[in-house]
């Protein structure tokens, strides 16, 4: 008991020397100030945004070496091949300036499995569907036409949308009414998609945050 107590107040001890040497070295600090390029950069770098198609296979895949079904398997290509900026007057932007992102996107999609070993099966599938360099596979005892890359439609109701910071670090998106939300499969097919960019970084005081409003605006054509 007795090196116990010793023990206790020896930490208690110490915790006091390091908090009173912590805050009479916190006295003398100095902070610089981040420079301008820092806290101003609202920017978005090429392309600006990415679209990705999101589909799901469930049980449509067969792995020809393990003889099983796949029971699930999600893939997301990208299917945004142009996209340009331009400015417009608006009001409700700050500054007055509002940002629109056109995006052209295929209206196909290519999905891929993980390799060769893996294929996807004909008679899993319906509807308009073309499957690249088929091939014979048996399965089950019985003749499958199969491949590694089907094309489909894309589901515009299952698009996943990417903004481009440039510097991501130092800003914070904000959705706009009921714009779509980035990163989860949503529509941009017909939904206005506004999305507020503020800078977060240290600034000198009595700056105002910097701010920036962009708009995407998808077009969906048929490239394939």
């Amino acid at each position: 008991m007795k090196i116990t107590n010793m023990f206790n107040k020896l930490c208690v001890g110490l915790a006091m020397i390091c908090g009173l040497s912590f805050t009479s070295c916190e006295q003398g600090l100095t902070y610089e100030e981040a420079p301008e390029s820092y806290y101003t950069e609202v920017s978005l770098g090429s392309p600006y945004f990415y679209l990705r198609s999101r589909e799901l296979f469930p049980n449509m895949i067969y792995g020809v070496n393990w003889k099983q079904w796949a029971p699930n398997y999600v893939y997301t290509p990208q299917i945004s091949w142009e996209t340009t900026m331009a400015e417009e007057s608006s009001q409700d932007a700050p500054d007055g300036k509002l940002y629109v992102i056109n995006v052209k996107a295929n209206t196909k999609a290519t999905y891929k499995t993980q390799n060769k070993g893996f294929l996807f099966v004909g008679s899993k599938f319906s509807g308009n569907y073309e499957f690249k360099n088929p091939t014979t596979t048996l399965i089950d005892g019985k003749s499958e036409t199969t491949a590694q890359e089907v094309v489909l439609p894309v589901d515009k109701t299952q698009i996943i949308g990417e903004l481009v910071l440039t510097n991501p670090y130092d800003c914070v998106v904000e959705r706009v009414d009921n714009a779509p939300v980035l990163g989860q499969p949503a529509d941009f097919s017909s939904l206005k998609a506004r999305y507020l960019v503020k800078n977060i970084c240290y600034r000198p005081a009595g700056v105002d945050q910097v701010t920036r409003l962009y708009e995407v605006r998808v077009t969906f054509v048929d490239q394939q």
